[in-house]
């Protein structure tokens, strides 16, 4: 219209002059001129316009993929994949805190409510000496209670991770749960003391896990499809850590059948979410597995990516057939340093974005849980499919451990059971860890110290934060598929005599 208007403009001007003979009074003339410098001036605005959007279109369909015009199937490279992720996300921070889905917010009340209702303590304040969710400020001097190995396994075997409603679990747990908002200062004096404990209920923590659980999609917009990263693998669901070093391997050593290869998010969240759907019986959930195994079978046919992908040269791709991959297990991890967490967009930077109360470098929101910021090694996360079990150890530092999802089972022993839990030497490919086969009541026959080990137990579940002290044993269980991240920050020598009685150094 704007043209057009122009163009009839012009018309009207030429049936004037010509009229008059071809002499145009000095007030038309000068009109004529704005005219055509107005009908110019428009003409640029609307090329700037266009070629603007044009380059919009361009650059999303660049950064989104086809999809985000036009709805078509879109071919994801790994630069992107982070790209993209972090611009919604940019976006999507400007939302006020108080604008929350109402729908989320009930899904979340709802898996607490299953939480509570599957996982309940077993002893009370009567027979514990305290209430573990009103303790005292003071820890008292039986915390926290523990049992031998022989009852709490024998009351839960750690291979029978399926609990469905309206059974229920109960749990050897004598540790404390602090609220974040109310039992601050008291759980800071669990920590001083070096004591084990749970907190709960930080809103940083709370809002990073209502994201992470409540869409699955949304960390895998955030780490791809393509890019790769170190992910442990075994034909059981048991996981031993070791480390070959040279030839001298002990005497009838067999190396564990679990080892490293590179793999996507989104095909290890495809095969937990498998596990889950086959344990649960979920046919939504097997239709959702199907329809993620249908994309990446064609990315791998769009990009005919099989071999050029890989971004770690010391583990490999996961070559197996589906029918194998089906059968197998899968630790996904995503380690990352303080040394990288600028670099923008990577997954270093999502990681310290995403976890503030675990970045060092932000005192007010992680002076909680970073102790000793100097002695910062990164944040470690390890997300674990229903089934997956890491054998007992213990580390030589303490630690923060978070779930964003899911739920874990940890079985924990006080440094002073060193000698009961069957330890792999010094100079064992995995030393520090258990030889006891855990679900195996005949092993533990064959190791009558480990009968007698004391120990307790907890579940984590999203916003759980567990403070484990430098040495303390643990025994993991993935209970679902789940989100775990841990911060260490400094080693404690309260308890050093005991490791050093059983055969290792602290230093």
């Amino acid at each position: 219209m704007l043209q057009r208007r122009t163009a009839a403009s012009k018309s009207s001007s030429r049936k004037q002059a010509s009229s008059s003979n071809g002499k145009q009074p000095n007030g038309n003339s000068r009109r004529r001129k704005k005219q055509r410098s107005n009908s110019i001036a428009l003409r640029a605005a609307i090329f700037v316009v266009s070629f603007i959007l044009a380059t919009l279109i361009i650059v999303a369909n660049h950064l989104f993929g086809t999809n985000a015009i036009n709805g078509a199937s879109a071919n994801i490279n790994k630069k992107s994949d982070l790209f993209k992720f972090y611009l919604r996300n940019k976006v999507n921070a400007n939302v006020p805190d108080d604008a929350i889905d109402p729908a989320a917010e009930e899904r979340a009340k709802q898996r607490e409510a299953r939480y509570h209702s599957l996982y309940r303590p077993k002893f009370d304040q009567n027979q514990l000496g305290y209430d573990i969710y009103n303790c005292p400020s003071t820890p008292p001097d039986n915390y926290p209670m523990a049992w031998t190995t022989v009852e709490v396994l024998s009351n839960w075997m750690p291979h029978d991770v399926t609990t469905i409603a309206p059974a229920y679990r109960e749990i050897y747990q004598g540790l404390c749960v602090f609220d974040y908002t109310t039992q601050y200062d008291a759980a800071l004096n669990y920590r001083k003391a070096e004591l084990p404990f749970i907190i709960r209920n930080d809103p940083n923590v709370i809002s990073t896990a209502r994201r992470w659980e409540d869409d699955t999609e949304y960390l895998h917009d955030a780490l791809g499809d393509e890019t790769l990263f170190r992910t442990e693998r075994s034909p059981i669901n048991e996981f031993m850590w070791y480390r070959l070093r040279g030839k001298g391997m002990p005497r009838g050593y067999v190396k564990p059948p679990n080892d490293e290869i590179n793999m996507s998010y989104g095909e290890w969240l495809e095969r937990a979410l498998a596990k889950d759907a086959m344990a649960l019986q979920d046919e939504d959930l097997s239709a959702k597995v199907s329809a993620m195994k249908k994309r990446r079978m064609q990315l791998v046919t769009d990009n005919n990516k099989q071999d050029d992908s890989l971004e770690n040269d010391d583990h490999d791709q996961d070559n197996s057939t589906e029918e194998e991959k089906l059968k197998n297990w899968y630790y996904f991890r995503l380690t990352t340093s303080l040394r990288h967490a600028s670099n923008d967009p990577s997954p270093e930077k999502f990681v310290y974005d995403e976890l503030p109360f675990l970045d060092p470098r932000k005192r007010s929101e992680s002076q909680f849980y970073i102790v000793d910021p100097s002695e910062e090694r990164g944040i470690n996360c390890r997300f674990g499919m229903r089934g997956v079990i890491s054998a007992n150890h213990f580390d030589m530092s303490r630690n923060f451990i978070m779930i964003f999802g899911g739920e874990r089972r940890y079985i924990l022993g006080h440094p002073n059971q060193c000698k009961n839990m069957a330890l792999h030497p010094i100079g064992h490919p995995s030393l520090r860890h258990s030889k006891v086969d855990w679900n195996n009541p005949l092993e533990w026959d064959e190791n009558p110290e480990f009968k007698q080990a004391l120990v307790n137990e907890v579940v984590l579940h999203a916003g759980d934060a567990l403070y484990l002290p430098t040495a303390y044993f643990h025994y993991i269980v993935n209970l679902s598929l789940n989100y775990q991240c841990n911060a260490r920050s400094g080693t404690t020598h309260e308890n050093a005599k005991h490791i050093r009685e059983c055969g290792f150094n602290m230093g």
